[in-house]
């Protein structure tokens, strides 16, 4: 074997794994419904939604891992919302989220095989789980960090942990109300919050409007925002995962 067969031999290559975790594929694929994106190739939704093209990292990311929780599907025109989405996303009774939240949990083989590995017991921490995932599991060193910190997310999302932190992949005796507080309504940013109405009505006593004016590059521009005065944790996540998505971050100037 020559020493350039012998480095090819030596690559490593990782075993697939969902590159973004479940609520924020889940997000993703709201977005994708709410603007009329299902069924579009891959570059088209790339478009829509303000990356350059469909390698970008952040999108690809979320579209392969979208794929492996079986909540897109590949056809020849483009992707489309499966069944599964369109339960999570319209759903006709809420309190049947957690199980289809679970159900797209265990959808990755990667996934798959964790749960049965890890079921009834209590997870480990990120670090520990990379190298369980190194080791056992084909995922190469440079990707280990972040397959165990999207299943972990992924698991919480899913409300996969009992109020003891053990893993209960297929619910039983699950904490309260995980799951549920991802489900609650929360406004999704669009395109038309960028444009303030003609006349504003004063915001009610039970929520909070902030104007911000932004500085240095982004100067003009104002963020604005009707709130609730009290939101749960996970509502706040939701509205930082859809903000993240439909807001392009650009790199900063160097000094």
């Amino acid at each position: 074997m020559s020493r350039d067969d012998a480095n090819r031999a030596r690559r490593e290559r990782s075993t697939r794994y969902p590159g973004a975790p479940l609520a924020e594929c889940v997000e993703f694929c709201r977005v994708i419904d709410t603007r009329g994106l299902d069924g579009l190739p891959a570059s088209a939704i790339a478009a829509a939604l303000g990356y350059k093209n469909a390698k970008t990292n952040t999108f690809s990311a979320r579209l392969s891992a979208a794929r492996q929780f079986g909540l897109l599907g590949l056809t020849e025109a483009g992707y489309t919302l499966t069944p599964l989405a369109r339960s999570i996303l319209h759903p006709v009774d809420p309190s049947e989220l957690p199980g289809l939240y679970r159900r797209a949990l265990r959808e990755p083989p990667l996934y798959a095989e964790l749960a049965q590995r890890l079921a009834d017991r209590r997870l480990p921490e990120a670090p520990i789980l990379a190298n369980l995932l190194y080791h056992h599991h084909g995922i190469t060193a440079s990707a280990k960090l972040l397959a165990a910190e999207s299943f972990l997310a992924s698991v919480r999302f899913a409300g996969a942990l009992d109020d003891e932190g053990i893993f209960r992949p297929e619910g039983g005796s699950i904490a309260g109300t995980a799951a549920t507080n991802h489900a609650e309504a929360v406004p999704l940013v669009n395109a038309a919050a960028e444009r303030p109405p003609a006349s504003t009505p004063p915001p009610r006593r039970s929520e909070v409007r902030l104007d911000l004016r932004l500085w240095g590059p982004d100067e003009g521009k104002v963020i604005r925002l009707r709130a609730p005065e009290a939101i749960t944790a996970a509502s706040f996540e939701r509205f930082l995962q859809t903000f993240r998505l439909l807001v392009r971050i650009e790199p900063g100037e160097s000094g």
